[in-house]
């Protein structure tokens, strides 16, 4: 509702702006509005489709046995290696602890003895394991470990230490007072066993590459080892965890997703019916500003016709009273057609007139008609009386049929004026010929008809002659000079008396109808031309 009132107003203010432009600017408003309005309305949702998992549970199953059993293979060859020292010599021991990965120290400890041997193979400082802390002589922090444990007999003979806050610790007795401790760098086994499974394993991942994926097995530091498909950045959907003493490894699979958007249906028919409607008032006020700008057009153009028509008949008549005046006492005839051509251009002056304060009457709605009574015939013959000199000068013959003596209520005014436009279309258009006006007073309704033998009116252009301002050419300097209101202020009058006015189709010419109401009237005493 708030975005129709803004661009109701935005329209409003465009009035003022190029047609074209307030056109482009409404409808890219309309556009704008439909797209954030199916922008809000769209929803993208991520279907999860299930997946067959059998060759990757069965494939973490095998994972997770060989591990074991990789844990069993090292303690075997760190129980081998101890038991195959046969002293304490740094150069022997770290030889030997060479071949096998992650062991950082060896220390040989002694039961009862005041002194241990210990091995750094890399040479860091590392943590010490001894059964008792000495008082001193030690150059890094011991860690402290069971006696018991480590000689007791009735026990096992080797195992692990993993106790939180110690270091990893593999432990192997040798002899009733004598174990090995192997400190065991837990990074460098878990790193080993990383690129094992990223080399060794791919036979046992083919299974699971086969189904497509997306499926990974992944490092302890998330890194993928294996995998099959695109993962994207998306967390698993299944995790299937591989554990060892040494580290911990993972499976991981995504579901496919099938990704479908939708759009609330409210929200896109509001935004399309807001859109349409900025659209439609984009195309009303272009229309509405087209048509302000011809009328403007229009009316300058009208009061330049104006001027002309105005002109031009005030020039004839200074022209022939000065002739007249000369003339006057020489030649009284040529004195008196000088002063008839001024009566012929004062009347053309007077029905000028009569258009323009009829149509200004028109347009402040005042228009209106007064019936009375008289005779349609008195009528006609007073208009055919106004024209009968300009229509001698052009060869024009005009002929009257029909019997309109009867007297009728009628605006006789109006009826006049209507007659006088339509003859003075004939004055400007009819080069010559024959005129026939022909009418009928017949149940209440008065029929004339106008008909010439001229250029005709295009049928296209039937409706559009009685628009106001509208000729068939609208130059000022053409042919037959004009304001462009006769015949649609002789429509507008036919309408206010109820009737009609309209171009009836001829093979020659132009043949206009008129048809109003004409109600009987009683007989008049005295008839006048008006």
């Amino acid at each position: 509702m708030y975005a129709a009132l803004f661009a109701f107003k935005f329209a409003l203010s465009m009035f003022s702006l190029n047609p074209r432009i307030t056109l482009l600017l409404l409808l890219g408003l309309a556009v704008i509005i439909l797209a954030a309005g199916l922008g809000l309305a769209r929803r993208e949702e991520s279907l999860r489709l299930d997946r067959d998992r059998t060759a990757l549970r069965e494939c973490a199953s095998e994972l997770q046995s060989q591990l074991q059993r990789l844990e069993g293979l090292y303690e075997e060859h760190l129980t081998d290696l101890a038991r195959s020292f046969k002293s304490a010599q740094p150069f022997e021991v770290r030889h030997s602890a060479d071949g096998i990965v992650g062991i950082q120290q060896v220390s040989f400890l002694r039961r009862g003895a005041r002194t241990d041997a210990h091995v750094n193979v890399y040479g860091q400082r590392l943590p010490i394991p001894v059964l008792q802390v000495p008082a001193s002589g030690l150059t890094a922090p011991p860690v402290l470990l069971s006696e018991n444990r480590l000689f007791n007999v009735d026990g096992t003979a080797n195992g692990w230490i993993d106790d939180p806050g110690k270091p990893l610790l593999f432990w192997q007795r040798r002899s009733s007072s004598e174990a090995v401790v192997f400190l065991i760098d837990r990074v460098a086994v878990e790193t080993a066993i990383d690129g094992w499974l990223g080399k060794g394993t791919s036979q046992r991942f083919e299974p699971v590459r086969l189904l497509g994926g997306p499926d990974q097995l992944r490092g302890h530091d998330a890194r993928a080892l294996l995998s099959v498909g695109d993962a994207g950045s998306d967390r698993p959907d299944l995790l299937l965890p591989l554990r060892s003493r040494f580290g911990s490894w993972e499976l991981a699979s995504w579901d496919h997703r099938e990704i479908r958007i939708r759009y609330n249906l409210a929200t896109a028919i509001t935004a399309s019916v807001l859109s349409i409607c900025v659209g439609a008032i984009g195309l009303v006020v272009f229309g509405q500003q087209r048509r302000a700008a011809a009328l403007a057009a229009q009316r300058v153009s009208f009061v330049n016709r104006v001027s002309h028509e105005l002109r031009s008949p005030l020039t004839n008549i200074l022209l022939n009273l000065d002739l007249a005046a000369e003339a006057l006492g020489d030649t009284p005839g040529r004195a008196n057609r000088r002063l008839d051509l001024v009566q012929e251009e004062a009347r053309r002056l007077g029905r000028l007139i009569d258009n323009v304060l009829t149509f200004s009457r028109h347009e402040q709605g005042k228009l209106r008609a007064e019936a009375r009574a008289c005779v349609p015939a008195s009528v006609i013959a007073a208009v055919m009386e106004q024209f009968s000199p300009s229509f001698a000068r052009r060869a024009l013959d005009v002929r009257c049929a029909g019997d309109l003596t009867a007297p009728c209520l009628l605006d006789a005014d109006a009826f006049a004026q209507i007659l006088a436009n339509l003859l003075s279309n004939v004055e400007k258009y009819v080069p010559g010929g024959v005129v026939e006006i022909a009418g009928t007073l017949d149940d209440g309704v008065l029929t004339v008809t106008v008909a010439d033998q001229g250029p005709g009116i295009p049928p296209e252009a039937t409706e559009r002659i009685f628009r106001p301002f509208e000729r068939l050419d609208s130059r000022v300097n053409e042919g037959a000079s004009g304001t462009g209101l006769g015949l649609a202020i002789a429509r507008d009058l036919a309408t206010t008396m109820g009737g009609t006015l309209r171009l009836l189709p001829s093979l020659r010419g132009a043949c206009f109808e008129l048809r109003v109401p004409a109600p009987p009237a009683e007989p008049l005493k005295s008839i006048s031309a008006a």
